[in-house]
């Protein structure tokens, strides 16, 4: 009965953040990179997060910490402020960071040790254990929010380690499980609106900076909490196979501005979706290709438990490799195409 309240609850909150996003002119306008039609209320966020809180203060369903809820409070006030005003992005990436710093004090939630990658027994962070923590938080969050450019796409990937940590978390009968539930439940229902029919009862709404950064930083809370500790779900090198897509596009995205001359945190559609709709796929093709991919990481991830640590972040680095090959080649056969194009 649990799961079906949280979900009734869930569509009632979205419904209702819909029309309060028209209202209060939350909205996202089509422009040159875009290309949805019509004003698109940026009030998925708010609905999802709003329903964490719904179930977290109603529904007696624990967060991790109540300072982890109280600090992912905090960056989603800042992310919806930037989804009314724009926030600098390297001021956006600082405050990311400073989020990270809360996490692993004020939160109680830190990597304290990256496992055995070396082939030299476990690495104790000590020292580094809190500015690694706020890294994380910055890089994860700045990662969905780069990758948030087509329906459904930020939020299916942000779905998909919940969901795996769901299933373990399940399968060990851990007492943190509702926990997970509580997020991806409306995870579910905005891609129904997101993804649905664009009627009166599924309107389109779009994630916006108040969703992104904040399930990034969730996502981070749940994989440190997860990995860390005496008796965790994953290995931390774990945590990154499930988290391989946006990582891995953000990372070469910032290689491929580096390579062209161009800003870190300027926006451009240099990113894989862009790349594979540039190729010619659909946009729902581009979808299910990129969600697919992801979830064949993660499950690969998942598969390596069984080996050491060190042979897992290798293959890792391996994958890593052959990203940013594909992003580099598919980029110069695209320019290569509109320089044919431009000559004729």
């Amino acid at each position: 009965m649990l799961p079906l309240f949280i979900f009734i609850a869930s569509l009632i909150i979205s419904r209702i953040a819909v029309g309060s996003g028209f209202r209060l002119g939350l909205v996202d306008y089509p422009d040159s990179r875009k290309q949805h039609r019509g004003a698109v209320p940026l009030t998925g966020g708010v609905a999802v997060f709003l329903t964490i809180l719904f179930g977290t203060l109603f529904l007696d369903i624990p967060p991790y910490t109540m300072e982890t809820l109280a600090i992912a409070t905090a960056v989603f006030l800042v992310g919806v402020f930037d989804d009314i005003r724009h926030i600098n992005p390297w001021a956006r990436l600082a405050i990311q960071y400073g989020a990270g710093i809360c996490l692993a004090t004020f939160g109680g939630l830190a990597i304290s040790n990256v496992g055995n990658l070396l082939a030299m027994g476990d690495i104790p962070l000590l020292a580094l254990s809190v500015p690694l923590t706020a890294l994380s938080v910055a890089g994860l969050s700045n990662a969905y929010n780069m990758i948030d450019g087509i329906d459904g796409l930020a939020a299916s990937l942000i779905a998909l380690p919940l969901l795996a940590l769901y299933g373990l978390a399940l399968q060990a009968a851990h007492p943190m499980a509702s926990t997970l539930m509580l997020m991806l439940i409306p995870l579910a229902v905005f891609l129904l609106f997101n993804l649905g029919p664009n009627n009166r009862l599924l309107p389109k709404m779009f994630l916006g900076d108040g969703g992104s950064v904040t399930l990034g930083f969730l996502v981070t809370a749940s994989l440190v909490y997860f990995s860390q500790g005496d008796d965790p779900l994953i290995r931390p090198v774990t945590a990154l196979w499930l988290v391989t897509v946006p990582l891995m596009d953000m990372l070469a995205t910032m290689l491929r501005r580096l390579k062209n001359g161009k800003k870190l945190m300027e926006a451009d559609r240099w990113h894989l979706h862009h790349t594979l709709l540039d190729l010619g796929l659909g946009p729902r093709q581009t979808l299910v290709l990129i969600v697919a991919w992801g979830g064949l990481t993660a499950a690969t991830g998942l598969a390596l438990e069984a080996v050491p640590d060190y042979l897992s972040l290798a293959c890792y680095f391996l994958l890593f490799i052959a990203h940013c090959v594909f992003a580099i080649v598919a980029d110069r056969k695209l320019h290569a195409g509109d320089n044919l194009a431009n000559a004729a």
